[in-house]
């Protein structure tokens, strides 16, 4: 046994260290299982990886809400008290200024990305920086930050070598380079400099900027749509470094350095295989690069999937910088939720822009993101989670919504779930069977830019059918901590809704949307490990050929895929699951077809969370270990060696001794609920003899999931 003792403390449920072990708060007993747990998930013991400071979730956060006119606390896992940082506002459909607070200028203090004006107190907005959010006022003048029933977006940026700084100082008025001392611990990939004090615009250097002379660089301006400019304000590129940026005021004054003048300059790393995050210490979160327009399809390598991207076209006036993050909405194939930094104007939506698990794809063409000949700067931040989860109820949450009106605002929280954003839910109801619905694909978000116009993808994993793109589908609006889904009258008020809700997470969960090639492709991913279980579909064909497929890497390469739509086996069209990428051998419709669209759910094995395997049956009860120390919550099973349906059972419906209520999910039929096919098991679940050749035929081979 491992035991840890902290200050002569000794508990029975001991506190996961923080930070690193010689300064940690940890506390108590750490028993074998208990550290084995947390190095499944790569997260023991390296201290490197133990450090929060380590996972772009726990410096950087895109919150969205509805303001309440009174006050409220915005709980989004950001150390900002204790840490620092930037908390940027935007009301979504309204056109209030975009509203930026930081820890060193002080809480209700505020400029505005849109404007050259100073800053300004603003009593009922951005009251206090907390250690793990924020504090809202009444925001009695409706300035956008939590305004009564405004759907806002905050972006919280947390002080961090190597990912994000704010710096002040007052001007000298000096004609000569001035150094400015920051904690970047790099050079600095974009720096923006306002002049608290007084009216000036937005001073930005980009490090792909080019120098005008020996003494300045090219400038943007944050609050203008003017590209380049050579009027100085910083010195040349080789002047910004790791210990300082270098201001220059030679070329006039009110800039970015005038006598007794305050500013706050907000610095953004770049990283280049040198970031030094994630529990492997060698991860990349930050890029600030450049690209050429094409009017075309336009792929955009990072090393990473993004959840934030800002885009400035840097070689073409008139044009505003443009804001895009995941959690308002980059749909593959459909319309993209954007703000202009450089405008007060509400959220705009337009197809622009897709999220890949290597960067980003620009897939027409737009003056703001793709216009051929022309440059484009950008910052690009990447997705959470990075650490991997210790417990099921970090990837999956279920709620029980009978008799659910629509609209009706569920809590995260609700029926035992988890406060986070869904990546994938599968939903369920008497009048349709079952559904896939999907961020990636639109049919997960909030829907403020385009209103009731805007893409809906979900598919049936009943059926072969293709997509559902209408604007009438099952839409989940979820914010970060609650939910309500709208599918204007086709759902609602029934005797049975209910809702599985999976997160993305390291060696547990991942999604990729693709589009095929016709030959063997490499299909990356951002799943850590070897996906086991592979569920995928065309999103834009039906019919037999374009039925669902399901890949079971256990079975191999003449078993090993499955079809989700029906009870048969099929031939295998996945020849290698890998860590990084699962390999297409073939151009059939279901899985390859060139320049048509798909989407794949990823699973695997992390010790104590989840299990993908196999059971052999015996026609008698069958204990199935997967590790799990209180059962398993959810449990998909289906028989491989012959027809069987695909089954799901769950803790919130019922996994007793007893009988089980369970759903078909490839199958519109009722949920059945008078039959004892499974019993609770504290390491997995059992397979009670009760059941028929679909779940224990004796020599039956079934491949199943379960989330503990």
């Amino acid at each position: 046994m491992t035991q840890r003792y902290l200050g002569g403390i000794i508990t029975a449920n001991p506190t996961e260290p923080s930070e690193n072990f010689s300064d940690s708060a940890a506390s108590g007993i750490w028993t074998m299982q208990e550290a084995l747990a947390f190095s499944k998930a790569g997260d023991w013991p390296d201290p490197a990886s133990i450090n929060p400071s380590k996972f772009v979730e726990n410096i950087f956060s895109t919150y969205l809400y509805d303001g309440n006119g009174s006050t409220q606390s915005i709980t989004n896992g950001i150390d900002l008290a204790n840490k620092g940082g930037l908390v940027w506002f935007k009301d979504r459909g309204g056109t209030s200024s975009h509203r930026l607070f930081d820890t060193e200028r002080g809480a209700t203090i505020s400029l505005r990305s849109n404007a050259a004006s100073a800053s300004v107190t603003e009593a009922d907005t951005l009251t206090s920086f907390n250690a793990d959010g924020f504090s809202l006022g009444a925001d009695s003048q409706s300035i956008g930050t939590n305004g009564s029933g405004t759907a806002t977006v905050s972006w919280t940026f947390r002080k961090q070598p190597k990912f994000f700084d704010v710096v002040t100082y007052t001007g000298d008025g000096s004609g000569a380079d001035r150094q400015i001392s920051h904690s970047l611990g790099v050079a600095p990939g974009m720096i923006l400099i306002k002049r608290s004090s007084g009216t000036n615009s937005w001073y930005v250097f980009h490090r792909e900027t080019t120098d005008t002379d020996s003494t300045n660089a090219k400038i943007l301006l944050l609050n203008s749509a003017s590209g380049f400019q050579d009027i100085g304000g910083f010195a040349t590129k080789a002047k910004q470094t790791d210990a300082y940026f270098t201001v220059n005021a030679a070329a006039g004054s009110n800039r970015t350095n005038d006598n007794n003048e305050t500013y706050v300059a907000y610095l953004f790393a770049h990283n280049d295989s040198d970031g030094g995050f994630g529990s492997t210490g060698d991860q990349d979160i930050i890029k600030c690069g450049s690209y050429t327009g094409n009017n075309s399809t336009n792929a955009i390598t990072l090393g990473f999937e993004p959840q934030w991207i800002l885009i400035k076209n840097a070689t073409k006036g008139n044009t505003d910088w443009i804001l895009f993050d995941t959690m308002r909405g980059t749909v593959t194939g459909g319309s993209d939720a954007y703000v202009f930094p450089s405008s007060n104007a509400g959220e705009g939506a337009a197809e622009l822009i897709e999220v890949s698990a290597t960067g980003f794809n620009l897939v027409n063409s737009n003056e703001h993101t793709n216009e051929a000949s022309h440059t484009y700067v950008y910052v690009a931040i990447r997705r959470g989670q990075m650490k991997a989860p210790t417990a099921g109820t970090d990837v999956l949450a279920m709620y029980d919504l009978d008799d659910l009106s629509l609209n009706t605002v569920v809590s995260s929280t609700a029926e035992g779930g988890t406060p986070f954003p869904a990546d994938l839910a599968l939903h369920r109801h008497n009048l349709g069977g079952n559904q896939f619905i999907t961020r990636l694909t639109g049919g997960i978000g909030t829907e403020i830019a385009g209103g009731a116009s805007s893409y809906r993808g979900w598919l049936n994993p009943h059926d072969n059918s293709a997509e559902d793109t209408g604007t009438y589908g099952i839409y989940y609006k979820m914010y970060n901590n609650r939910f309500s889904i709208n599918n204007n009258g086709a759902d609602g008020g029934q005797s049975f809704i209910f809702s599985y809700q999976f997160r993305r997470q390291p060696k547990v969960f991942d999604v990729v949307a693709y589009t095929g090639t016709g030959s063997t492709h490499n299909i990356k991913h951002n799943l850590g490990v070897a996906p086991e279980l592979i569920i995928l579909k065309n999103r834009g064909a039906s019919g037999g050929g374009a039925g669902w497929l399901v890949g079971v890497a256990s079975l191999g390469n003449d078993e090993g895929a499955l079809h989700l739509d029906n009870g048969f086996a099929a031939y295998n069209l996945i020849t290698t699951y890998g860590t990084t990428t699962f390999t297409a051998g073939s151009g059939d419709e279901q899985i390859n077809k060139s320049n048509d669209t798909y989407v794949a759910y990823l699973f695997a094995t992390l010790a104590g969370v989840s299990k993908v395997g196999t059971y052999s049956g015996t026609g008698s009860d069958v204990n199935v270990d997967c590790g799990f120390t209180n059962g398993a919550r959810f449990v998909l099973a289906k028989r491989t060696d012959s027809t069987g349906d695909w089954y799901i059972w769950d803790s919130v419906n019922g996994i007793v001794s007893g009988n089980d209520p369970y759903i078909i999910l490839n199958t519109t039929a009722a949920p059945t609920t008078n039959t004892d096919y499974i019993d609770p098991l504290s390491s997995g679940f059992t397979i009670t003899g009760n059941a028929g050749s679909d779940l224990n035929h004796d020599g039956g081979t079934y491949v199943f999931l379960a989330i503990a």
